[in-house]
């Protein structure tokens, strides 16, 4: 069942941060900048919904795509015109989502750029330890242009699956160039590596840590969206062993 209580005291939070931020006379750049960098299918939106319900933390998602959508976005501007600008002094860490694809898009090129460029910027590295999980949710997401669910009604794919095992390297080996290219790119940086299963697995206990991380009092963070499906992939993957064994012999090659 919905939570109307839940949604609601969302709402609430979010939109007293923007009226404090509004009315405040006194902004300015006194909290702890961050990024969430990881890939899609990850629980970056999960985590941004959860670090939204904290009074202290403005997490403005994907907002450099968000104004791109919407024609504000029609040439490169700073992260600091939308994100890392002064707020009200009751907003303890500011920050946003930069997926790894965004380094081939010369429109994102210079929020990467300028990240890297700010030591102070606290990164929040975000992988998924299941790469086969990842890429069937990619793949699920794209065809059923369901992202994030926030509904329990919202019914899982159902149809079995086939994998493209040469599309699934390909997804493997750029996944695994961009990691190694990001692990020289922010070793300057603070960083905090968690994975998308803990965070659905043992949320109270990662959310704490990100939260000290950010400099926050932590508190219980609760989020609207719900796991859009728990099937098990042998369950619908008509070659699964293949795109298992697909997997195990990319990331080998890769050790």
């Amino acid at each position: 069942m919905y939570n109307y209580l839940l949604h609601l005291r969302t709402y609430l939070i979010i939109k007293r941060k923007q009226l404090s931020n509004a009315v405040s006379r006194q902004k300015g750049r006194g909290y702890t900048p961050f990024a969430i960098l990881c890939e899609p299918r990850t629980g970056s939106t999960l985590l941004h919904t959860y670090l939204n319900f904290h009074p202290q933390v403005m997490s403005y998602g994907e907002v450099l795509r968000e104004k791109r959508v919407a024609g504000l976005y029609t040439s490169p501007q700073p992260v600091s015109a939308y994100v890392f600008k002064p707020h009200s002094p009751q907003i303890k860490a500011v920050g946003l989502k930069l997926f790894y694809s965004y380094l081939q898009d010369p429109f994102y090129q210079s929020a990467f750029d300028e990240v890297m460029q700010r030591k102070d910027v606290r990164i929040i590295h975000l992988v998924r330890k299941d790469l086969l999980k990842q890429y069937v949710s990619l793949e699920i997401a794209k065809k059923t242009k369901v992202w994030s669910a926030d509904r329990a009604h919202v019914k899982p794919e159902r149809e079995k699956m086939h994998i493209d095992c040469e599309d699934l390297t390909r997804f493997l080996d750029l996944y695994m160039q961009n990691q190694n290219y990001l692990k020289g790119l922010f070793q300057q940086h603070e960083v905090l590596s968690i994975a998308y299963e803990g965070l659905s697995e043992r949320p109270s206990e990662v959310l704490e840590e990100v939260q000290r991380f950010l400099g926050v009092q932590p508190r219980t963070l609760l989020s609207l969206l719900q796991k859009q499906s728990s099937r098990p992939l042998e369950s619908f993957i008509t070659n699964y062993d293949e795109a298992r064994r697909t997997v195990e012999k990319v990331l080998n090659g890769s050790l």
